[in-house]
């Protein structure tokens, strides 16, 4: 082919010119790309490129003037090209070998940049006069060759070169026959060299083929810089989905080596604040700790007062372009915008952008993502805005679903295999089903979902993508630079022949019940959450073959005729939310097999192939087939490949298929266009939906109510089946990987639960009810089947949630998916060995049990030890929110098997409490982790809770106030630093009345005992264990003991006094009042330290590696501690992992330091009127004597010789000393021996 090639005619002389600005050509971006195939092809089949000028004009200058134009030659000079690709421009376009661009021959830029010898040999035969020219700098080819001479690996190649330079070169002497030909294995290995071999490259990215990953390497963008910039960088959908994706790009050593990546938004943060926010969901990956860490130093930030901040623009572009410079062996430098941001301040940004921050040496891209307006006017808006200062090739507006697996797989599943082509027509095919479920509603999103809804949140985007690739006409090329334009060329097609839908070919739905979501305005919404469409594609298409009969001849001619591939065929898309499972499949029925239910004595069941796209991608085609045993009856199978099973778990690549965020970013760095959407696509998409959207909003068209959990409203099947003729086979069911019949299956629920909670007290109802919300269908178990039926009960008023009950144990565990979940959340100690005794006899290797009780952690891990030997993974996970917390969202904080969290953790971090910057949940370390850190949280909350029952002593008893002044206080305390959980119920907690006597609070007829179940003793004793005080935590514990002692109390009254309560002023009063606050907030902080403290100090004996910052961030929601001062904790431990203790960091310090004097004046005002405090005073106690540098524990220790002879250390020596402090005192001997053992 190659040959051939060489010998192609010559192109048209007649010079000409593109912008590159415009895109240049598709030859010169093929060969800017290295994409060497591609450029062999363009040449023979548009030779007029090879001609053609490519240019760039310098607008810095007063006088705009060319500063960049070359012919294709001279650009593949300069990129190390197959000699084969040299010949062939040369041959196209001859006189290109002597024409200088930029003041450069060809030849001066295959010296610059080290072109191999047979590159080298080629230009000059073309042009043997190049050696007695100079380049731009008036260097001679020989002075070229020494300065760059380093550059070349092979000395060999490097001295041939110089002596072809020096000696020069006659055409009679080097013919063409002679330039070394390539066999085809070489010609494979230009495009396949690599800097690692073969082998090398699978082990990296054994998720892609070597000649993919060779191909990407050899692109010109990838050995370019690169600059991507996330707009937007504090959101969701950056910290969800953009930065991740560029995780696992890096971690395929899919970017570029000095990759730099910047995020940009309103929020102040440092580079290292970017860091921390983004690694907690990075470390969702499955990438090492150490390529995060890697990645993330790659990640730096700049904030801007809005997006369209031009000064902060400014700033950046600087620091990018300070990298750029540093970076000078490099050719281009490319910049990659990604706009994670709402349609609303794309023009501010692009603007911003372009005024500050477009490339000059490499091409600038951007990335915007829907909803791209709500309307055709307001789509045209933002089109005007971007268009007015971005070119089409500039702009990849991204629609993730067009990067799915399956919806890729479209192009090659109908060209790629003859027989799917046969059938894609009105011939064969009855109707096309487009389908997406969800699970769950909108769950906190109603505010964005009701002002776009179904059909502009899902139909017109996602859904209507999908039609056109599956529609469409075979596109000119499929893959490659010139794909981009020949699909979607053929997608518009599809969209230009699909009318507008009108209000009769829709049926609308809305789930009963969505209007309660708090974040919807309008209670009287008519905003769809469920949608079925009916539409039809009138494209044609050109064939075919005919044979005439024209005797006595019989001739096959091929005439061009225009046919209506799909005239007559219902094309049904229907999404909504809210429905009984989750999943988008695209599904194609076929019209009745002729004569088959004559030959069959009944209904022979229609053909259908599935494409499934969420969730576990597979392809299956249903097919009939002989029913098994003595019957002929046709019975329903299919022929079936899952993705996941076929090509990654068997070869244990469960992750290696990337996910369509990670495919699009890829393709808009190789500059692949095909899947994102054109100006035009977008244009005529909301031109078929406007007028349908306008109606419903102006006619305020009411939708059809239906259920939680079902298919959706039962009135919208009648619809699809009238409106498509499609039949529903419904004695078939693809469950699980096989084909069932319901009439065999008990429930549909049956082995399909996402997850089992086992043990239901209000907190386990609460906890199922709440995964279940999610959209995670669950079993529950109890040992009383009442509380099951209860639990199912409340699942169907609550909104028909896909919850399910259980019979007994063994029925419990046979309705989990594998691996089984299974949360336990029953009384700790005996009782939960006896439940996993009870479970685990009916679970298997790999299944996962959780305890979610207040376990002492030595249980956790002896039961991990057992369970290990039957291979079932054992997590203890700590749960901090009480019943209410349970329902809406609690502190999780698991700790166990990393592998048991990551299965895990999609339902943890969903059901979990969810604050700004994430949800409360996290791996915390192995097992017995989990519930330490839970242990020492309620051993805070002891402390918490007595440092308030301590302030509020002093004010009812020293101040005065009464129960509705006190919760006054205590409300407008929860709107300052003290905001906290506890706070907010205490305010609540002193207003209520009592509604038994109807005569004042019910506060006042609580007796003065305190309970307890364990946790705040396990917390002293283990503190006490590694040898930490924790003086506020043991004070609370110690109150509680003496509030159970209440005769004890009463008889002591009687016999021992007090001091009489001070008679204060209104100003004493008042300023007491004050200090309660600082006091109050001191010592809280303190209470904060000695639990973090007795984290670190068992972490670090137990090798658990805890996260602090992590641990605290766990806390910051859902939790009984969570309160507003963590922030700042978090904040500490995050600027400094290795923090001996919290009250050392300077901002903590300072805090705490503006407390001392008011917490000093209420200890006081304590022990001045008899009050108890401590907590207060153990708490000020803490301080002081870890602030002091000198303690008078030298007189202790000396006590301790004296009587004991536990020897002391000098502050003058080293090592331990002994005294014979009397004359009845001896030597105690070795003394080293007798410390043994001393801490």
């Amino acid at each position: 082919m190659f040959r051939r090639l060489l010998r192609s005619g010559t192109a048209n002389n007649n010079r000409r010119q593109a912008d590159y600005a415009n895109g240049g050509t598709i030859l010169h971006k093929a060969i800017e790309q290295r994409e060497w195939k591609s450029v062999l092809s363009r040449i023979q089949h548009c030779p007029h490129e090879v001609s053609t000028y490519v240019y760039r004009i310098d607008c810095t200058t007063p006088n705009a003037h060319f500063h960049y134009r070359v012919f294709p030659l001279h650009c593949a000079s300069m990129r190390n090209p197959p000699a084969i690709v040299i010949s062939t421009l040369i041959s196209a376009f001859p006189e290109a070998a002597s024409t200088k661009c930029d003041g450069n021959l060809p030849l001066h830029f295959a010296l610059k940049y080290s072109a191999s010898l047979s590159v080298v040999q080629a230009l000059l035969l073309a042009h043997p006069n190049s050696l007695e020219e100079v380049d731009e700098n008036n260097k001679t080819c020989e002075e070229l060759f020494e300065a760059n001479k380093h550059k070349w690996d092979s000395e060999v190649e490097a001295d041939a070169i110089f002596y072809l330079l020096t000696q020069g070169v006659q055409t009679t002497d080097l013919k063409e026959e002679d330039i070394p030909s390539q066999t085809e294995e070489e010609e494979d290995n230009d495009w396949r060299k690599d800097a690692s071999s073969q082998k090398e490259v699978e082990s990296q990215q054994d998720h892609e083929s070597a000649e993919m990953m060779s191909t990407i390497n050899h692109e010109g963008w990838k050995n370019a810089g690169l600059s991507i910039v996330v707009i937007g960088a504090s959101g969701d959908l950056a910290k969800k989905k953009t930065y991740p994706s560029l995780l696992h790009l890096y971690d395929d050593s899919l970017l570029p080596e000095e990759t730099v990546i910047w995020g940009f938004a309103r929020s102040p943060m440092s580079h290292d604040d970017l860091r921390d926010k983004l690694r907690p969901f990075l470390e969702k990956t499955n990438c090492s700790p150490d390529v995060i860490t890697s990645f993330l130093s790659k990640c730096f930030y700049q904030k801007g007062n809005w997006y369209g901040d031009v000064d902060a623009m400014q700033d950046l572009n600087d620091a990018i372009t300070l990298n750029e410079k540093r970076l000078t062996e490099k050719l281009e430098h490319n910049r990659l915008f990604y706009f994670a941001i709402p349609p609303n301040v794309f023009n501010e940004a692009g603007v911003a952008i372009k005024q500050t921050c477009m490339g000059e040496k490499g091409w600038t891209r951007i990335i915007i993502e829907k909803p791209f307006g709500r309307d055709l006017q307001s789509c045209e808006d933002i089109l005007a805005t971007l268009s007015k200062h971005f070119s089409e090739d500039q702009l990849f507006r991204m629609d993730h679903y067009l990067g799915k697996e399956m919806v890729q797989n479209l192009l090659v599943l109908r060209f790629g295999n003859l027989m799917f082509e046969k059938l894609w027509n009105r011939d064969n095919v009855q109707c096309v089903m487009l389908t997406f479920k969800e699970p769950f509603g909108t769950e906190g999103r109603g505010g964005y979902f009701d002002h776009y809804g179904i059909i502009r949140d899902i139909v017109q985007n996602h859904l209507l993508q999908v039609l056109t690739l599956l529609a469409m006409e075979p596109p000119t090329k499929a893959d490659g630079p010139e794909s981009g334009e020949s699909i979607r060329n053929a997608k518009v097609q599809v969209l230009n022949s699909i009318p507008p839908i009108t209000i009769d070919e829709c049926f609308l739905g809305q789930y009963e019940g969505y209007t309660d979501d708090e974040t919807i305005e309008n209670k009287d919404s008519n905003t769809p959450t469920f949608v079925a469409i009916r539409c039809f594609v009138h494209t044609r298409k050109y064939y075919s073959t005919i044979t005439i009969f024209a005797f006595p001849l019989i001739r096959e001619l091929t005439i061009l005729l225009r046919i209506a591939r799909w005239a007559g065929v219902p094309f049904i898309i229907k999404a909504g939310k809210a429905l009984n499972e989750r999943k988008a499949e695209m599904r194609i029925q076929f019209k009745d097999a002729p004569a088959a239910e004559f030959m069959f004595d009944g209904k022979c069941p229609r053909n259908e192939l599935v494409m499934r796209m969420q969730p576990n991608e597979a392809i299956y085609f249903k097919t009939n087939v002989k029913s098994p045993g003595f019957s002929a009856a046709p019975i329903q199978s299919e022929l079936e490949v899952n993705y996941n099973t076929r090509f990654f778990n068997d070869s244990g690549k469960s992750d290696s298929n990337p996910d369509a965020y990670t495919r699009l970013i890829l393709d808009v760095l190789r500059g692949r266009s095909a899947a994102f959407v054109r100006e035009d696509e977008l244009r005529r998409s909301w031109e078929i939906f406007t007028p349908l959207l306008h109606k419903i909003d102006k006619e305020n068209i009411r939708p059809v109510k239906y259920k939680r959990g079902t298919r959706g409203p039962p009135e919208a099947d009648v619809f699809i089946e009238e409106k498509s003729g499609y039949v529903r086979n419904k004695d078939y069911v693809f469950f699980n990987g096989n084909v069932e019949r319901k009439s065999d299956m008990i429930s549909m629920s049956s082995g399909n639960a996402d997850i089992g909670v086992y043990g239901l007290s209000v907190m386990g109802q609460n906890f199922a009810l709440n995964i279940a919300s999610h959209g995670f269908e669950v079993c529950v178990g109890n040992r009383s089947p009442s509380k099951v039926d209860a639990t199912v009960k409340r699942a169907k008023v609550e909104g028909n949630l896909p919850l399910t009950g259980s019979s007994g144990p063994q029925d419990f565990v046979s309705k989990l998916k594998r691996p089984r979940k299974v949360i336990l959340l029953v009384q700790a100690g005996k009782p939960v060995d006896e439940t996993i005794k009870a479970l685990s006899k009916f679970m298997e290797k790999g299944d996962i049990i959780v305890d979610g009780g207040n376990e002492w952690y030595p249980n956790s891990i002896r039961r991990a030890e057992q369970l290990d030997e039957k291979g079932i993974l054992f997590v203890g996970m700590g749960i901090s929110g009480g019943e209410e917390g349970a329902r809406e969202g609690p502190s999780l904080m698991p700790g166990g098997p990393k592998e048991a969290y990551d299965d895990l953790e999609p339902i943890l971090s969903s059901c979990a409490a969810q604050t700004d910057s994430g949800p409360c949940v996290g791996y915390v370390g192995p097992i017995g982790a989990g519930n330490y850190v839970k242990m020492v949280h309620n051993g805070i909350e002891y402390g918490d809770m007595q440092l308030i029952a301590e302030v509020y002593d002093v004010m009812k008893n020293v101040i005065g106030l009464d129960n509705n002044e006190m919760s006054q206080v205590f409300e407008k305390w929860n709107l300052g630093r003290l905001e906290s959980y506890l706070i907010e119920i205490t305010a609540s907690i002193l207003a209520k009345e009592d509604t038994i006597t109807n005569k004042g609070h019910v506060v006042d007829y609580i007796l003065d005992k305190t309970g307890s179940k364990g946790t705040g003793k396990w917390t002293v004793q283990e503190a006490a264990e590694v040898s930490v005080a924790a003086p506020t935590i043991s004070g609370a514990l110690n109150a509680r003991y003496m509030s159970a002692k209440k005769g004890e109390r009463v008889n002591a009254s009687k016999v021992l006094s007090g001091p009489l309560i001070s008679d204060l002023s209104p100003a004493k009063k008042d300023e007491l009042l004050k200090d309660l606050s600082n006091a109050l907030y001191g010592a809280k902080i303190c209470s904060y330290a000695q639990g973090l403290a007795v984290i670190k100090s068992a972490s670090d004996a137990k090798n658990w590696d805890i996260n602090l910052a992590g641990c605290v961030h766990l806390w910051k929601g859902g939790c009984i501690i969570r309160a507003a001062v963590l922030d700042q904790i978090q904040a500490a431990f995050t600027a400094n992992s290795t923090l001996s203790n919290l009250m050392t960091d300077p901002s903590i310090a300072k805090e705490l330091n503006s407390c001392l004097a008011s917490w000093r004046n209420v200890v006081i005002a304590c022990a001045n009127n008899g009050i108890p405090c401590p907590s207060l005073g153990g708490s000020l106690t803490y301080f002081d004597s870890y602030r002091n540098a000198s303690l008078p524990a030298n007189l202790t220790q000396a006590q301790r010789d004296f009587f004991g002879g536990h020897t002391y250390e000098r502050i003058d020596a080293t090592g331990p000393f002994h005294s014979v402090w009397t004359d009845a005192h001896k030597d105690i001997g070795d003394i080293n021996e007798r410390t043994k053992g001393e801490k």
